[in-house]
């Protein structure tokens, strides 16, 4: 009895499991935004509107790491939602990724439009 509740338990939360940042960076960003701030004054923008929205069971919090490529990776708590944030020409881009489509995917998305 205990493996059956065992192995429900192990189904249920596979289905729930966010995919990495690699994975999601492999489908296309939910939004790419340009903006003429360069990408370290974007990417702490960014960090600080993350950080006041609450993610998961009331945690709030976001960090900023250098990106893959260049410029910077700002990730909530989770890593479910993240923008990839560079240089790009005289300005720019950030590409944002979001492992769901629940409001909270909203307010993260406004925030990265907000600090354009």
């Amino acid at each position: 009895m205990k493996f059956i509740l065992w192995a429900v338990a192990c189904a249920s939360l596979a289905g729930c499991a966010v995919p990495t940042m690699t994975e999601m960076r492999q489908k296309e960003p939910r939004q790419v935004m340009h903006s003429t701030k360069t990408d370290k004054v974007l990417a702490d923008c960014v960090q600080k509107k993350w950080q006041e929205l609450p993610v998961f069971e009331g945690k709030k919090g976001a960090t900023q790491e250098p990106g893959s490529h260049g410029g910077y990776t700002v990730a909530s708590v989770g890593e479910a939602y993240f923008a990839d944030i560079q240089s790009e020409g005289a300005g720019t881009v950030a590409k944002y990724y979001s492992a769901t489509y629940l409001w909270i995917s909203k307010k993260h998305e406004e925030a990265v439009q907000d600090c354009l």
